[in-house]
């Protein structure tokens, strides 16, 4: 369920044109005219669907945080239930601490630090592009010396040649 959760979330934060609600699917095939808090309440009422569906996971769970956190998108995330912005809103526009006990556990929690605890390959790997990046750099400042100087030696050679007309 965590992963469900995770690629809800996952989902709901691309922002990209194409970027779509957990609910897109069923919202274009059992309720194409419904949106915001008025698409909630056509997909839980199979009487109003326009075509039989099987509600996905996905979109159960994504009712389900709708439902939890109704007075939280209603105030901080302007009425924008069931968009595309809904987990967005939630999870990274509102702050943490001003959400209902109910909405914060309805949300996807966060990876456990050791979850994203980096392995030791990928921290070798990093550590490696991090001294290439820097030897780049120091190369580019070696060359840029390297032609102030030629520069200087230039200027002089073409002050020296004015002078002796």
């Amino acid at each position: 369920m965590r992963k469900t959760l995770s690629a809800v979330l996952a989902a709901a934060s691309l922002k990209v044109a194409s970027a779509v609600h957990a609910c897109d699917a069923e919202q274009g095939a059992l309720c194409p005219a419904e949106a915001g808090a008025a698409l909630g309440t056509c997909l839980k009422d199979p009487s109003k669907w326009e075509s039989k569906m099987e509600i996905s996971a996905a979109c159960k769970e994504f009712m389900a945080i709708n439902d939890a956190c109704a007075a939280e998108i209603e105030g901080s995330c302007s009425g924008m239930a069931y968009s595309d912005d809904t987990m967005v809103c939630l999870t990274q526009w509102t702050a943490q601490d001003t959400l209902s006990a109910g909405c914060a556990a309805a949300l996807p929690k966060k990876e456990d630090k050791e979850d994203a605890a980096v392995d030791a390959e990928k921290k070798a790997w990093r550590e490696k592009r991090k001294k290439a990046r820097k030897d780049a750099q120091d190369m580019m400042e070696k060359e840029k010396k390297k032609d102030e100087k030629k520069e200087k030696k230039r200027r002089r050679k073409a002050k020296k040649s004015s002078d002796d007309l």
